[in-house]
């Protein structure tokens, strides 16, 4: 299935812990973009007459970005999870298509790693929120 962007969302779940987060999605209605890296760690495993070297796979890790446009609407939620003093847990539903949730969705727990606001002459004041996932995300419909 191709998926057109401008169809794509994002929910936050904001309270609990890091271990346990609790709540309910809010929709954050303003988003421009979403990013999510997912990366695996190598550990060199060469020893002494190989001659070429040699990885075992490490640990795995999952980051991410979005940009949304700050406007007043979206303070709340963002003020309240999507900062880096948030003590809580926090949990993100990135959808493919905000029309049709039961396809493609990516969800975790995260911690927010930085925060930026942009404001210019000329455009819309944006925020940057920068996130680095807290365990193993769900992948839902993803066919990588």
């Amino acid at each position: 299935m191709v998926y057109e962007g401008s169809n794509g969302s994002v929910k936050i779940v904001s309270g609990g812990t890091l271990d346990s987060p609790t709540g309910s999605p809010v929709a954050i209605a303003e988003v421009r973009s979403w990013t999510v890296d997912f990366t695996r760690d190598v550990v060199e495993s060469t020893a002494m007459g190989d001659g070429h070297r040699k990885f075992l796979k490490g640990l795995q890790t999952w980051t991410g970005s979005m940009e949304i446009v700050y406007t007043d609407s979206e303070n709340a939620a963002v003020d309240t999870a999507l900062n880096t003093d948030t003590d809580t847990g926090v949990t993100v539903e990135l959808y493919a298509d905000a029309n049709n949730t039961s396809t493609s969705k990516i969800a975790g727990t995260i911690i927010v790693t930085s925060f930026s606001v942009t404001n210019t002459y000329d455009g819309l004041m944006t925020a940057s929120v920068s996130l680095q996932g807290y365990g193993s995300p769900t992948l839902t419909n993803w066919n990588f």
